[in-house]
């Protein structure tokens, strides 16, 4: 059973199985030139994902916010992530991620510092939970690709393990997030690699060590009126 995993650029997953291989060229974008792609790329626009499991319709929209300007040229972006679950047309679980990207630059180059600052989780028959702790969700730098979008990379893994009593013993680690033009409409492709875990000591460290199976690959797809 595959795991759900949170992680970045605009994130939480509902896993759809894709070969494809998605790796950015490594020609990194200013933070003005990230800008200029995200405006006309993803400014207003939902993107979404959606797969049947066991009867269950689990839907993902990632709706993507107006960039807000900090100063020295740098930006916010806010993105709103709505995860649904449902069965026999009757919904059975929602789930509200509010993200905040911050897009700096490092030596001229873009970087994404992200937070998730709010969750609400929706269920038949229960009040909504709500949890408004601020957490950091890892730094990423942005490359063009060849597409005519830009891909996001995290610096370095970013695991999302599984709980204890699970015998995979998995991690998930983001290789890209790819964003780029087609037909008129945008798509984005997030690429995740599983990895096998050796020796883990919570806040010491862990041994990385082969990656296991193939890459995980979740496509997301602009809704065109």
């Amino acid at each position: 059973m595959r795991k759900i995993f949170i992680l970045p650029m605009f994130v939480l997953a509902l896993i759809t199985t894709y070969s494809s291989n998605v790796y950015a060229k490594d020609e990194p974008l200013s933070v003005k030139e990230f800008r200029q792609l995200y405006d006309s790329l993803l400014t207003g626009k939902t993107l979404v994902t959606e797969t049947t499991q066991d009867g269950v319709i689990v839907k993902k929209e990632r709706q993507f916010g107006k960039a807000v300007d900090v100063g020295e040229g740098e930006f916010d972006i806010p993105v709103s992530i709505v995860i649904t679950k449902s069965k026999g047309g009757k919904l059975e679980q929602k789930t509200t991620i509010n993200v905040l990207d911050h897009i700096n630059s490092l030596g001229g180059t873009a970087i994404v510092s992200e937070e998730f600052r709010k969750t609400t989780v929706e269920e038949s028959g229960s009040e909504p939970r709500t949890t408004r702790e601020i957490e950091f969700n890892g730094l990423f730098r942005v490359s063009k690709n060849d597409k005519g979008g830009f891909d996001v990379h995290n610096f370095g893994l970013v695991p999302s393990i599984l709980v204890e009593g699970d015998s995979t013993n998995l991690a998930g680690s983001m290789v890209s997030y790819s964003c780029f033009p087609e037909k008129n409409s945008a798509k984005c492709i997030l690429t995740i690699r599983d990895y096998k875990l050796g020796d883990y000591k919570p806040l010491v460290g862990f041994t990385l060590v082969e990656p296991a199976g193939g890459d995980v690959v979740e496509v997301s797809e602009e809704i065109v009126p």
